[in-house]
């Protein structure tokens, strides 16, 4: 009997289940409720350390990430350089936070919202305040901080929970502010300074909300003395726990049961501060628990010993004989054999299994061939990047060169000429930002056609609407100025006639469309099927992309359909223009956050 059950997957599953269902109508006559009260607290228990686990590796994720980002902002060079600022020239002190900003601070706030203010003070008296959300009062300053003399040069951050009364409201009303301070001594020795942020405990509060601890289980944070940080209740922040909670706390992590309040505590440590988050649960709430499993047990111990063994037979059956013919060509794929196929009757998760594993076996053949490409077409673009960025430094230094003399001579148009060429050079030279704001792109397009305009004189024109709901769109780069340049080769280059081109920019529903138009000849009909056929059939293959780097609308085409993969994503061209020329109509989906988190 024992080798026809280790031989088959039917019995296998027929004598579990008969096991299982025996198994749990023995063990409700055997065991009493205390032992089911017993075991169901260890699980809350359990369940409630798990919990209390994340919530510390979540908030202590956010610390770190808070202390990095002051590390890293008080170690710049833009922060050594303002402590040096002299105290009296504002302007300076502000320009040099400007810096900052631009450098570091931007995309750190936009990771960390939480953040209300940052404050910087130099030995030599330079005082400046950021703030967020809520305003600071205008005379504070971060010297009149009495813990200030206790935040040492290149130790550990400093970090302490307090309610400042330091911020006002938009009336410009004191208001109370309980925050997390983290403050840090910088600089060099001939300059030096202090660094301050104030973060707010809201993400901490809502990380305690999202516990589920019951109907009368309280969530809080704590000092390894008790006193009470955060908590459900804000008007116990401050207050301390009883002391024979507060003794316990002393370990890093625990559970205990006090009889007298008849509450489960459970305990653990925040790693970055020391600090305690604890669970308080109520025995009413586990007792429910223990009453619900109860019946439910017994329940589905009765009805499953009545219909489970006569229908086990049926179903192990049916899923047994798939399961063998799957696994047979599992075998054959692991051998590389990926073009047999298999067909398994049925509607079920079996069937399923066994469709999407021929899916899987399709796909599995197309990544091996595409794998390849891309390794070849990665080489390659390797090789251009580190060509491309050579010339661009040679360039960029001669541009500036050019720019100097220029200024020099007072050729005002070489120089304008110049500076414009240069921040083109240094936009498409920058290849770490592969998506900027559509502002930026936009600026990109005006350098092209300035220098259109210092090129041809008054027989250049353009017009640009950007719509400000869309400065801030993400758009892939470089993708707007090929069509600029379009408009200007098959326009005055070509026909020595005035060139007018206008371009707006507008959000439609969910997607960003850009429109250019110009007042040059158009397409003969022929012409005009022909491109928009390419359009629809460019690029198919990755190889494709190589022959379309020299063409600039179906490189733009191809770039916007490879990364978004939607359909009405890309380049669409016509004869309407307004102007009486050619009408190229840029479109992709409205985006503003990283592209990380699409």
């Amino acid at each position: 009997m024992l080798k026809i059950i280790k031989a088959s997957l039917k019995w296998k599953l027929i004598s579990l289940l008969i096991l299982i269902i025996v198994t749990m109508v023995s063990m409700i006559g055997f065991f009493s409720y205390y032992d089911t009260s017993r075991t169901i607290r260890q699980d809350v228990a359990h369940f409630s350390e798990q919990v209390l686990r994340q919530a510390n590796l979540n908030l202590d994720r956010q610390y770190v990430e808070y202390e990095r980002g002051l590390l890293i902002l008080g170690t710049s060079n833009e922060f050594k350089k303002w402590f040096q600022i002299d105290p009296a020239d504002r302007f300076e002190l502000v320009n040099g936070f400007h810096s900052l900003e631009r450098n570091y601070l931007r995309f750190f706030l936009v990771r960390q919202p939480e953040i209300l203010s940052i404050s910087m003070i130099s030995d030599k008296g330079g005082d400046f305040n950021y703030a967020l959300t809520s305003g600071l009062y205008k005379d504070y300053t971060m010297g009149d901080e009495p813990w200030l003399s206790e935040v040492g040069l290149l130790e550990k951050v400093y970090h302490r929970v307090e309610v400042s009364t330091a911020y006002v409201d938009y009336n410009n009303n004191p208001k109370k502010e309980l925050l997390l301070t983290m403050a840090g001594r910088f600089g060099n020795p001939d300059a030096r300074g202090y660094l301050k942020m104030d973060i707010s405990l809201e993400p901490a509060q809502s990380i305690l909300d999202q516990m589920k601890l019951g109907e009368e289980g309280i969530g809080l944070i704590a000092k390894p003395d008790g006193t009470i940080l955060i908590h459900q209740d804000a008007e116990k922040v401050g207050s301390t726990l009883e002391p024979d909670i507060t003794e316990r706390l002393a370990a890093e992590r625990g559970t205990f049961y006090r009889k007298e309040t008849k509450q489960l505590i459970v305990f653990d440590t925040i790693p970055y501060t020391g600090w305690k988050t604890v669970a308080i649960l109520s025995d009413k709430d586990i007792t429910k628990s223990i009453d619900r499993v109860r019946n439910f047990t017994i329940g589905s111990a009765s009805v499953g010993m009545v219909i489970g063994i006569a229908f086990v037979t049926f179903v192990a059956a049916s899923i047994s004989r798939r399961l063998s013919k799957l696994r047979s060509h599992m075998k054959k794929a692991q051998f590389g054999n990926f073009r047999n196929r298999i067909h398994i009757e049925g509607t079920d998760e079996v069937a399923d299994l066994s469709h999407s594993f021929n899916r899987m076996l399709t796909e599995l053949d197309s990544s091996v061939q595409q794998l390849t490409e891309t390794k070849l077409m990665q080489q390659r673009a390797a090789f251009s990047a580190m060509q491309s960025q050579i010339k661009s430094h040679f360039l960029y230094n001669a541009l500036e060169s050019i720019n100097s003399m220029a200024h020099l001579a007072g050729h005002d148009r070489i120089e304008r000429t110049a500076i414009s060429l240069s921040r083109m050079l240094r936009y498409t030279s920058n290849y770490r930002d592969t998506h900027v704001k559509l502002e930026e792109e936009i600026t990109h397009v005006t350098h092209y056609m300035n220098i259109s305009q210092i090129r041809f004189g008054g027989d250049v024109t353009f017009h640009i609407d950007l719509q400000e709901e869309c400065r801030d769109a993400l758009c892939l780069k470089v993708i707007l100025q090929p069509i600029a340049e379009n408009a200007i080769k098959h326009g005055i280059e070509t026909t020595g006639e005035p060139t007018r081109l206008e371009v707006t920019v507008r959000k439609e529903a969910d997607m960003v469309s850009v429109v250019f138009e110009d007042n040059g000849q158009g397409y003969d009909p022929e012409r005009l099927e022909a491109f928009r056929a390419k359009l629809l059939e460019v690029a198919k293959v990755q190889e494709d992309y190589v022959s379309l780097t020299n063409i600039g609308l179906l490189n733009v085409h191809y770039r916007l359909q490879a990364f978004y993969q939607m359909s009405d994503v890309g380049v669409e061209i016509g004869n309407d223009s307004r102007l009486g020329g050619v009408r190229v109509t840029v479109r992709f989906p409205y985006r503003v956050n990283n592209p990380k988190e699409w």
